[in-house]
């Protein structure tokens, strides 16, 4: 017999905002739930297109100081990995992540 595999999201929006620890840029998130199979993305409100960038292996640009995605529109997000190690601590597979900067807040450097 096969095994059933459960997908999770969020039951709400959820929003925080705060500064890019290397771009000292503000940045406000909402962080949203999103249907099964999505998988974890970002959307850049700032850009003015409507370009998700996924949270995938094959999408990472960079590694240096922090881990940088970057989509086919040449769209990027840096600084990723705190946010998406509290995805995977909370079991979070499925979110859209609407961000009006060039990277995730750092918050208090937790994940």
């Amino acid at each position: 017999l096969g095994q059933v595999e459960y997908q999770t999201t969020l039951n709400t929006n959820v929003i925080c905002a705060g500064i890019g620890v290397h771009s000292g840029v503000r940045a406000r998130m909402v962080i949203k739930p999103a249907d099964v199979n999505t998988g974890i993305r970002f959307r850049r409100t700032d850009l003015g297109i409507e370009s998700d960038i996924l949270a995938r292996g094959d999408q990472v640009t960079e590694v240096q100081l922090g881990t940088t995605l970057t989509n086919e529109d040449g769209a990027t997000i840096a600084t990723v990995e705190h946010f998406l190690a509290a995805c995977a601590g909370m079991g979070l597979d499925n979110v859209l992540v609407e961000i009006d900067g060039p990277e995730t807040p750092i918050m208090d450097g937790s994940s």
